[in-house]
């Protein structure tokens, strides 16, 4: 299945550029306030978790996790561009003029060569995080624009902050043993004071129950506080998600659940200075909760009761008024539940939350006791949303995690008059030779193979024809006023001698573009408009042959690998178990250093099987490999790791 199936109206995502392009045309979106979906990060399956605020400038930025898909025979993962941080890893992205820029908050080891955006902090334990054993992530920013971002993991929470240098992180809870799966530990939330003090909120289940707990930095330490125990519910043990904000007088404010009533705690309004309680609301069970504070001082909570989603506002901490937002209706993902609220400083509120009836994300405001929903587009399927809008109130940010495509999604919610998308998008300055295959090429029928673009994706990312014949490629494009076409080239690297450049098209829209005769080997094709989101392989077959070829009279196997334009010319090696082999490496960049290094696998880079000798371009060296068992290995360029593939020893 290809990895762009989600419905994307608007994607904004450009990589760095390498070289000039024409000036191209625009697309824009007419004007009036509109809910604009944008792809935010789409290799492997990242996004899971996310949170998003604004900076003082209004830029959005969202943390989330990211993990390396699960792939199945045979299939290759995706060549990761240059500078991207190894995966897992707390991921970090933003977008500025229509420009993103994806980094990270956290690393399990340096990247020679290599500067992550953002420039994470290296958490060696980072490297046994997975989709089942992490329980959210948490984003503030602070007045001066500082970074503070906390995490659930199998190893317990994590905090890091950055103040526009490096982040640093601190493990702020230890699980031991390390969580299979998530539970124990619950969703944190994270509050920074107009100072830059954070505050980090959770539930811990302990023998005593389940703890509603802060930590705070305090005279150059982290202090603790457990503010409420919870009774152990029966069954698996699940701490609800808590939620925090700061009050107008600078002092935090903790949301929380028992499971029958919605509490809040907050500092300063208690005996000596300390924590007062009040009930938020009795006979919700307050899943869910996500919280704010409006530029008038009014605390904003969100949260699911029953079959709704309330809103509950507060200006002193102690008395609160509910609303009903929205009835939700009945699903089976409840796990996808979360709601989101923020308020601009004009007093707007915007709540976002998954609805498991539609099995999508949701989003209304008010600008008084009445939220009205706001509609949006290509939100199905999406789960565990968040929100952020900008002081002025000119974009609303809804993050979420489309969970059949694995991608990062984000929706700006404002008035869409003169924006545009400059297309094509630049050149990557790495762009893959090959794309991953599919789990199944489309193959011509009757020498016609056909196509359709929708979503700002092709239905395939693999087609296949017969060699040494003409074929005719149906292109169908379903976008409504989006241009698209499919252009056939030699490789992704030679762009400038297309074998046939297709007619731009405005969907909905059909039409033919002929192929001629080509010899067997792999080609690759691209829409020439979104060259950077819509592209696949060309397999003719009918002949020719691979890069590897046996080594007789009982040796091992002699391969060939060239490096060029930034990427390997495979995505696969095929070794001899038990046999030294011998592979012959081209580096044909010129000035460049590339080599080949062999790992047990993608994560597990601290014990090489075998490390090549770093080559300058142009030249060409032979390595020798030693005896390998039969299985699957992982192989990499040790100076550009996004250079990457797999070695099947068989």
């Amino acid at each position: 299945m290809s990895r762009k199936v989600l419905p994307a109206v608007f994607v904004l995502g450009i990589m760095a550029a390498a070289c000039a392009t024409p000036t191209p045309p625009s697309v824009t979106f007419g004007s009036g306030n509109r809910f604009i979906p944008q792809v935010a990060d789409f290799l492997d399956d990242v996004g899971l978790d996310p949170s998003v605020a604004v900076d003082p400038q209004g830029t959005p930025y969202v943390s989330y996790f990211g993990f390396l898909p699960q792939l199945k025979e045979g299939e290759i993962a995706p060549t990761r561009p240059i500078g991207s941080p190894t995966l897992p890893a707390v991921l970090l992205a933003s977008t500025k003029d229509g420009i993103w820029t994806r980094g990270a908050v956290a690393i399990q080891a340096a990247i020679p060569n290599v500067d992550v955006a953002f420039d994470p902090a290296i958490v060696p334990e980072v490297k046994s995080i997975t989709p089942q054993n992490v329980n959210g992530t948490a984003l503030a920013i602070d007045p001066s624009g500082g970074f503070h971002v906390a995490w659930a993991a199998d190893t317990g929470l994590w905090y890091a902050e950055s103040s526009g240098g490096s982040f640093t992180a601190t493990h702020l809870q230890s699980m031991s043993p390390r969580l299979e799966r998530a539970g124990p530990l619950g969703p944190p939330a994270v509050a920074v004071t107009p100072s830059g003090t954070p505050w980090v909120a959770f539930i811990l289940s302990t023998a005593r129950g389940q703890e509603v707990t802060v930590k705070t930095m305090a005279g150059g330490a982290w202090k603790t506080d457990v503010l409420d125990t919870i009774p152990r519910r029966s069954g698996s043990s699940q701490p609800y998600r808590v939620a925090a904000t700061i009050s107008a007088s600078g002092q935090p404010v903790v949301l929380y659940s028992n499971g029958s009533s919605v509490h809040a705690a907050a500092l300063g309004g208690g005996e000596e200075g300390g924590w007062a309680f009040s009930t938020v609301e009795s006979g919700a069970d307050g899943y869910g909760l996500s919280a704010t504070t409006g530029k008038d001082g009014t605390t904003h909570v969100s949260y699911y009761a029953g079959d709704q989603v309330h809103a509950a506002t507060s200006r002193d901490g102690i008395t609160w008024r509910t609303v009903t937002v929205a009835t939700v209706g009945k699903g089976v993902n409840e796990a996808g539940r979360s709601t989101g609220i923020s308020a601009d400083d004009a007093g707007a509120v915007y709540v976002t939350w998954y609805d498991p009836g539609s099995d999508g994300v949701r989003l209304a405001s008010a600008t008084a006791d009445t939220f009205d929903p706001i509609e949006v587009k290509g939100t199905t399927g999406g789960i565990l949303p968040a929100v952020a809008a900008t002081p002025d109130g000119s974009a609303v940010y809804v993050a979420w995690y489309a969970e059949t495509p694995q991608d990062l999604m984000l929706g700006t919610y404002g008035d869409v008059s003169g924006l545009g998308l400059a297309v094509p998008s630049p050149t990557p300055s790495a762009v893959p030779t090959t794309t991953p295959p599919t789990t199944q090429c489309t193959k011509a029928s009757n020498g016609v193979v056909d196509i359709v673009a929708q979503g700002i994706a092709f239905d395939t990312n693999c087609i296949e024809a017969p060699a040494s014949a003409p074929f005719t490629i149906a292109f169908d494009n379903k976008d409504t006023g989006v241009t698209h076409n499919v252009s056939v080239y030699p490789s992704a690297t030679d762009l400038t001698h297309p074998i046939e450049q297709g007619q731009i098209i405005t969907g909905p829209a059909t039409a033919d573009y002929k192929v001629p005769a080509l010899k067997a080997g792999e080609y690759y094709f691209h829409c020439d408009v979104h060259p950077t989101q819509m592209y696949g392989t060309l397999r003719v077959s009918g002949g020719g042959g691979g890069s590897t070829g046996g080594g007789g009279g009982g040796g091992g196997t002699t391969t060939e690998v060239t490096a060029q334009g930034l990427a390997f010319d495979t995505g696969t090696i095929t070794l001899t178990a038990g046999k030294e082999s011998t592979i012959t490496f081209s580096n044909d960049d010129a000035g460049t250093q590339h080599n080949i290094a062999i790992f047990p696998s993608s994560t597990e880079l601290s014990t090489p099987l075998f490390r090549g000798d770093l080559v300058t371009g142009p030249d060409k060296v032979t390595y020798t490999i030693p005896p390998l068992k039969s299985g699957t290995y992982y192989f990499h360029c040790d100076v550009h790791p996004t250079m990457s593939g797999q070695v099947v020893v068989k």
